[in-house]
């Protein structure tokens, strides 16, 4: 009766599974987890614009490609360019698309600041909200109501009524009114005239919205044109603008409900588009509104990707690398595109110029489509790309090229010695430095010249990557294979998530770290458990990779029959987990291997967080929060372990680490056999509980085993196993009248 006083204490944490939450539409799990950008740069945009480009990749949007050409050529970016580019990177890659809330917040909060007049309306956010998505009015609009708002506070501080009238007017226009408020009798009185021609300036340039947004397009031109013909309206400029930006967003509202389908203009839509571009090209003609240029330019793309787009596809090359152009570089920037026209014909641009022919040529051999599966390999590259990129970098010594041959290189080829020797004469912190020095780490170890990869890796500085999170984790890969000892292996184990630090930042302002699926497997293939708990246990890993990694210790050690491991896991985890704290000492308590080993394998039968399996991506055991309960069983997560795909459980020890012993690389493979030949928890789960009770019929613990078993089929890898349904028939037949059993009416 030993094993019934024991057992008790050992099942206490997981002995009763809660209900198991399930969510029939299933959670909102957010974008799928990186750990290395695919078709944009890394965030935040800021670097990328200043020319910080890290570590290029073929499958980068045309547009970010493009800018990393202009920016390798040495074609300066202005501080008013990077800011637009930022934002318009920022809205393109926004899991929701652009969204002026943030500039309505602004504006709303300036409002309460400079007019907090009791008997002036409150704005109802609500409907502020619905009006201004209904009318389309984009966050500038909000932020210029903001600046002017505290603008006008200054100047009419001794004015309070004219101030009150202004708010009282844009409140209008944001709620979409079609309709100016009359002037209250006598406001002009006592006015100066310099106050008079404010007040008639912000009054017309308030209608001249308020028409814009409800429609009244000609209304709004003629209003704006007036402005604009005013020579000493403070809008004289602006206006201008907003001439050309009223006849385009004319042509874009009237367009037939059919264009996106037709891909083809309307003869009113085309002349209402030849309206617009007229209005353009005068802005752009007129050298004193210089300061709208950019941003007229970003409304011709709109108009002319319409008018002609064969054309203006292929003017596009020339015009991006063209200088202070403002924010029109980001508009025009967006247009590129290497894909196919309206007839699904590939793009050909005949007769550009030698620069823009250049990047249209580096571009069509650079580029390739990013695959659908998250971590799948690149596609091969073009037969001709390597051979065109070092001759071209040997006629022109243009970077670009440079870039283009080391990234299509094989280390075996002939002309690899000069292209590391050219590329180690880039500084790493020039666009393409970074680019060139990781590709030459790359290579130099792929020939076996580890020293001259090492000595490369060494050179770059540490502050080059801060905040370019997949350059680091790149780096980080080459450091693993390089590394002379386990130590500086496991320091660089870990990846961080590039996108989680924007979606879901640390409190202490860090990257989350985690493991894609290619590491994951590499360092579970690898790395045998004495080292894995090793890594699990460097003060550099994040707390919430620690308590997976040191449950997935335990677990492994007591799946693969490691005692020595299993005893001082559990005896470390005793520290960490109060929870789990009685079992764990229990099974270190217990007096031989055998007893250890199963009560460690019971333990984990009612613990479906852990897996033994090093898991990758955003995993559920990755979570410090004492709320999380070991024992839930739940939809839509990873409920123990899974069995690798067959791609998963190829041979990966063809690149083993240099510094492993024969005896390490022994333990990993051996440890790394038994885990894929144990299967699914849920099957090695009903094989460890069936053979238990075989064995031991009478301990109190085997119909315990033999239902925890049945019972992680439900939500674990693999339903109505064969396993799963012994183990059932096996407690019904022997434990029938046990708790146990009446717990456990079928199998799943």
């Amino acid at each position: 009766m030993k094993n019934a006083r024991t057992v008790l204490g050992l099942v206490g944490l997981a002995v009763l599974l809660p209900p198991v939450i399930a969510d029939a539409c299933g959670p909102d799990f957010g974008p799928e987890p990186r750990f290395s950008v695919v078709d944009n740069p890394d965030r935040p945009f800021s670097n990328y614009a200043a020319g910080r480009l890290g570590i290029l990749r073929r499958t980068f949007d045309a547009p970010y490609l493009a800018f990393a050409f202009r920016s390798m050529m040495g074609i300066p970016t202005t501080a008013d360019e990077q800011k637009h580019l930022v934002a318009g990177w920022t809205d393109a890659e926004g899991r929701y698309g652009p969204d002026p809330s943030w500039a309505r917040d602004q504006w709303t909060a300036v409002r309460q600041e400079v007019a907090p007049f009791k008997d002036l309306p409150q704005v109802d956010a609500n409907q502020m909200v619905y009006a201004s998505n209904d009318a389309y009015i984009h966050g500038d609009a909000f932020l210029h109501a903001a600046a002017t708002a505290r603008a006008l506070a200054k100047e009419w501080k001794q004015r309070p009524a004219l101030l009150k009238e202004w708010v009282g007017n844009q409140d209008t226009v944001f709620s979409k009114g079609c309709t100016l408020a009359d002037p209250a009798p006598g406001i002009e009185d006592s006015l100066t005239p310099r106050e008079k021609a404010r007040r008639q300036a912000e009054r017309d340039y308030q209608a001249a919205s308020m028409h814009l947004y409800c429609g009244k397009f000609d209304e709004a031109a003629e209003a704006f044109q007036s402005l604009a013909s005013t020579a000493d309206s403070p809008y004289r400029t602006l206006a201008a603008y907003l001439v050309a930006r009223t006849r385009v967003r004319e042509a874009l509202f009237l367009q037939p409900d059919d264009y996106y389908e037709a891909r083809t203009v309307d003869e009113a839509s085309l002349a209402r588009f030849t309206r617009a571009e007229e209005a353009i090209q005068k802005v752009l003609a007129d050298p004193k509104l210089r300061e709208v240029h950019g941003p007229a330019r970003r409304l011709l793309s709109l108009v002319r990707l319409r008018l002609s787009p064969a054309t203006w596809r292929c003017e596009l090359f020339s015009r991006v690398l063209e200088k202070g152009t403002g924010s029109g570089l980001e508009s025009e920037l967006a247009g590129l595109s290497l894909g196919s026209d309206a007839e699904g014909n590939a793009v050909t641009c005949p007769g550009l110029k030698p620069r823009a022919a250049e990047l249209f040529e580096w571009l069509r051999l650079m580029s390739a489509s990013a695959s659908e599966e998250t971590g799948a390999p690149e596609t091969p590259w073009p037969a001709k790309a390597y051979a065109t990129a070092v001759a071209r970098w040997k006629k022109s010594g243009h970077q670009p090229w440079l870039v283009l041959a080391l990234l299509s290189a094989r280390a075996d080829a002939p002309e690899v010695p000069q292209l590391l020797t050219d590329a180690a004469a880039v500084p790493v912190e020039s666009p393409a430095g970074m680019t060139l020095a990781w590709r030459s780490v790359q290579l130099l170890r792929e020939r076996g010249q580890l020293a001259e990869a090492r000595a490369r890796l060494d050179a770059i500085p540490l502050e080059q990557v801060r905040d370019q999170l997949s350059t680091d984790n790149a780096l980080r890969e080459e450091r693993l294979h390089l590394a002379n000892g386990w130590d500086e292996a496991l320091r660089n184990a870990a990846q961080f998530l590039v996108e989680e630090v924007v979606l879901a930042p640390q409190q202490d302002g860090s990257a989350p770290m985690g493991l894609s699926a290619a590491r994951a497997t590499f360092l579970e293939s690898h790395v045998p458990t004495r080292r894995l708990r090793e890594w699990a246990a460097l003060p550099s890993l994040s707390p919430e990779l620690r308590r997976q990694l040191s449950w997935a210790v335990f677990a492994r050690a007591a799946v693969v029959g490691d005692d020595a491991m299993l005893t001082a896991q559990a005896t470390t985890l005793a520290e960490t987990e109060p929870k789990a704290r009685a079992e764990l000492l229990a099974i270190v308590g217990r007096p031989t291997a055998e007893e250890r080993q199963f009560d460690a394998r019971l333990l984990i039968m009612g613990l479906p967080v852990v897996s033994a399996r090093v898991e990758p991506a955003r995993d559920r055991l990755a979570n410090v929060s004492p709320k999380l309960d070991l024992t839930e069983d739940m939809s839509w997560y990873r409920n123990g372990w899974c069995v690798p795909g067959p791609k998963n459980l190829e041979d990966p020890l063809k690149t083993p680490l240099p510094f492993a012993s024969p005896e390490e690389r022994a333990d990993a493979a051996a440890e790394w056999k038994a885990l894929n030949e144990a299967g699914s928890s849920v099957a090695f789960f009903s094989r460890v509980a069936l053979d238990w009770a075989k064995a031991h019929p009478q301990d109190p613990r085997s119909p315990i085993a033999l239902f925890r078993a049945v019972r992680s089929s439900k939500r674990g890898c693999g339903q109505n196993t064969p396993e799963a349904k012994k183990a059932f028939a096996y407690l019904h037949k022997n434990y029938g009248k046990t708790e146990w059993a009446r717990k456990t009416p079928y199998v799943y």
